[in-house]
């Protein structure tokens, strides 16, 4: 979790005593979340998905306060939520009843989190000897978020646009790379092979130059689109002005301005990288880096464009992003969904 969480003991939600009911606030001091508490302890919450853990928290307090229980319940099914008590489907009661719902969280022991095939999720809450509460429910990000398209775009504009970097980011970062994995690309140069986004051309792959014995990652001018895809996967020591343009739903637009590290920063918590180089033209470099939210089928496509002279020497950068986009869209634009590998993006062939 984080350390902005507020925990109050409020009394008049459970039958009796008192609910831990927790509140989150971001980076800007603004309040971002809500929710019943129900991991009593700092080791039970750690390496667990907080996205996943704050869609529960949010949804058992929803359950235990709403005015309107069957309705509630009746949303949630249409939302793909299903709970389940010891195998069964529990009755409206459950929900409020001094022996149900309630009593069961105040003896929570244990939980696990199965993604299962990267499409939804089965959460088991251990709950004393032998009791076990468990949700299931779609990797969605509108459902774990509770916000829709125009909100999440709205949200990530403005928290982007704020977003600052807590510490230094280390240029010197090198990630592992096994012998496996490293391979000779031309020259002195080798290539660490990263994992692609559906076509082969848009991957995590890092390029290193070879120098005795020591490895350090591509910038110059003599490897100019690996130093680009550099750049956008590793953090380097050129700190460059991205102008960003970002399609908002409903046809808006914002345009805002922050320097890569903020920019890189606020993803490299929840998202993987990918890149691709487009086109080289006049010394004019594009390509398309993909931003895919981990665990939740959600992507970021950001376009870039970046001229020779501003990419060696930390000058200006140009984003269209196009936020909130689900993953299965995105395999539709490249072909996948029809069995055809259908090329969007001109990508340049090493």
């Amino acid at each position: 979790m984080s350390s902005a969480d507020t925990v109050v003991h409020c009394s008049g939600i459970v039958p009796d005593g008192v609910a831990p009911v927790v509140f989150c606030w971001d980076e800007n001091e603004m309040l971002a979340h809500v929710g019943y508490r129900f991991l009593n302890s700092a080791e039970m919450q750690q390496n667990l998905n907080p996205a996943v853990i704050r869609f529960l928290e949010r949804e058992i307090l929803e359950m235990l306060v709403t005015n309107n229980l069957e309705q509630k319940l009746a949303k949630n099914r249409n939302n793909g939520l299903l709970i389940v008590h010891n195998g069964n489907t529990p009755p409206a009661n459950f929900y409020r009843s001094p022996t149900g719902l309630p009593r069961l969280l105040r003896n929570v022991s244990g939980i696990s989190i199965n993604y299962e095939d990267k499409q939804r999720y089965r959460v088991d809450i251990k709950c004393g000897l032998e009791q076990t509460l468990s949700f299931f429910f779609v990797a969605d990000a509108e459902l774990l978020s509770d916000m829709d398209k125009k909100e999440r775009d709205d949200y990530i504009a403005a928290q982007l646009y704020h977003h600052r970097v807590k510490a230094d980011v280390t240029p010197a970062f090198i990630p592992a790379c096994s012998k496996a994995t490293m391979q000779i690309y031309r020259d002195s140069v080798f290539v660490c092979k990263g994992g692609s986004f559906i076509i082969p051309q848009i991957n995590g792959n890092i390029y290193f130059e070879k120098t005795g014995t020591a490895f350090q990652p591509v910038f110059s001018k003599n490897w100019i689109t690996e130093t680009l895809s550099n750049v956008m996967l590793v953090p380097t020591e050129r700190c460059y002005t991205i102008q960003i343009t970002q399609r908002m739903y409903g046809g808006q637009i914002r345009r805002y301005e922050l320097n890569s590290r903020d920019f890189f920063d606020y993803f490299s918590g929840n998202c993987d990288r990918y890149f691709g180089i487009e086109t080289v033209e006049r010394d004019v470099l594009s390509g398309t880096l993909i931003l895919a939210e981990k665990n939740v089928g959600n992507v970021h496509i950001a376009f870039v464009s970046i001229n020779v002279i501003d990419l060696l020497n930390g000058g200006t950068m140009k984003i269209q992003l196009d936020a909130n986009i689900p993953k299965h869209n995105v395999e539709t634009m490249f072909g996948k969904s029809s069995g055809r590998e259908v090329e969007i993006f001109k990508i340049i062939e090493n």
